[in-house]
């Protein structure tokens, strides 16, 4: 497993296929699209973006869970 940030934790699950978890379960996941790039999915299932770089698809999941927590946390 590869830690890159100190909520998400990364684990390649298969080639091309990128899982991400935090302590509250699935962040979601990173799929790569050979001619295109690389989709990120959150766990929730909604469409975060492709990128044309898997550190950028990384960063933009762990970004939307960190603004999911900070949400979660003033309701």
């Amino acid at each position: 497993m590869e830690k890159t940030s100190l909520t998400v934790t990364w684990r390649c699950a298969q080639p091309g296929l990128w899982i991400a978890s935090h302590r509250a379960g699935a962040a979601g996941i990173v799929v790569e699209r050979w001619t295109e790039g690389f989709e990120v999915t959150s766990a929730s299932g909604r469409a975060l973006g492709t990128f044309p770089r898997l550190d950028d698809a990384k960063t933009a999941l762990e970004r939307a869970v960190a603004m999911e927590r900070a949400r979660s946390a003033m309701r």
